[in-house]
């Protein structure tokens, strides 16, 4: 049976949305596999929203969550519940970890956008003061709608070109990054995220990936999460014809640049990622897996 023309145009949205973050996504795909499901259309919905969002670890644990258990209506909800508490437990985590003691203004840098970096900042922005470094994420500039929240967050927040932001390397405490993935030996995250913590680390600044477990990539997963070529247009719209434009937004970034993955499980070493996601790892997930595949 053939997706709705519904369900084809609310895909079509999320494929064609390069400036929300993967929280918001998300949340809008299981909407959509919600609908999928009761229409009996959940193998063809998951499989189009992998498509639409091929980088984003979290639509493919989704759709996995989706797969599995068919019969029980329920399984869903309890997906975004779990997700909706590993939010606030990753907060509760990254807050101690970056806390300094004791209290004192701290200076951070950021790039693009993610619903977990300004989670950690609002909660920090509760115990310290906090000037924040933040990136605009060009080419789609989703960065000036992030440091408006940060600033209203009650961040002072200073808005760099991309960039720009190794300007700001020597005067931090650290460089928090959200992810739209994490393999066992790396992170996918904005263009500019792996220039940023190579020079940070080059520095001796701590560099923090924030991801819930739902980002998590299983060994077998993470080498089908793939970055597509954007238009080149949004670089130079008239390029000169000699010249090449690649566009890309997202980049993999190696985990050795981090200090330590912080997610709701705790924080985590980079040494202690790889187990992590090879917890998720089982028989089932991998039959679900190569399902959906199947299907792409």
């Amino acid at each position: 049976m053939a997706l709705t023309e519904e369900l084809i145009l609310r895909i079509a949205d999320i494929a064609a949305d390069h400036s929300s973050g993967a929280t918001n996504l998300t949340d809008r795909a299981m909407d959509i596999l919600t609908a999928a499901a009761a229409a009996h259309l959940t193998v063809d919905a998951a499989a189009a929203l992998c498509r639409a969002q091929p980088t984003m670890a979290s639509v493919w644990n989704l759709g996995l969550a989706a797969l599995a258990e068919p019969s029980d209506p329920g399984r869903l909800q309890r997906f975004r519940h779990r997700r909706q508490r590993a939010a606030a437990a990753l907060t509760r985590f990254a807050v101690p970890a970056l806390r300094p003691s004791p209290p004192r203004t701290m200076r951070l840098i950021t790039l693009s956008s993610s619903g977990a970096v300004l989670a950690v900042v609002r909660g920090l922005r509760a115990e310290v003061e906090l000037h924040v470094s933040c990136g605009e994420g060009r080419p789609r500039y989703e960065g000036r709608q992030q440091a408006a929240a940060l600033t209203a967050a009650g961040a002072t927040v200073h808005l760099l070109t991309d960039a720009g932001l190794g300007s700001a390397i020597d005067n931090a405490d650290a460089v928090i990054l959200g992810a739209d993935a994490v393999g066992p030996q790396a992170f996918i995250n904005k263009c500019g995220s792996r220039m940023l913590a190579a020079a940070a680390q080059h520095r001796g600044v701590a560099v923090y990936v924030l991801a819930t477990s739902d980002k998590l990539a299983t060994p077998g997963l993470w080498p089908h999460l793939s970055i597509d070529a954007q238009a080149p247009g949004e670089v130079w719209d008239v390029p000169s014809p000699d010249v090449i434009v690649e566009n890309r937004y997202f980049e993999v970034v190696p985990l050795d640049l981090a200090t330590a993955v912080i997610t709701d499980m705790g924080v985590l070493g980079v040494d202690m990622v790889p187990a992590a996601c090879a917890s998720l790892d089982t028989p089932g997930t991998r039959r679900l897996l190569a399902e959906l595949l199947q299907s792409l």
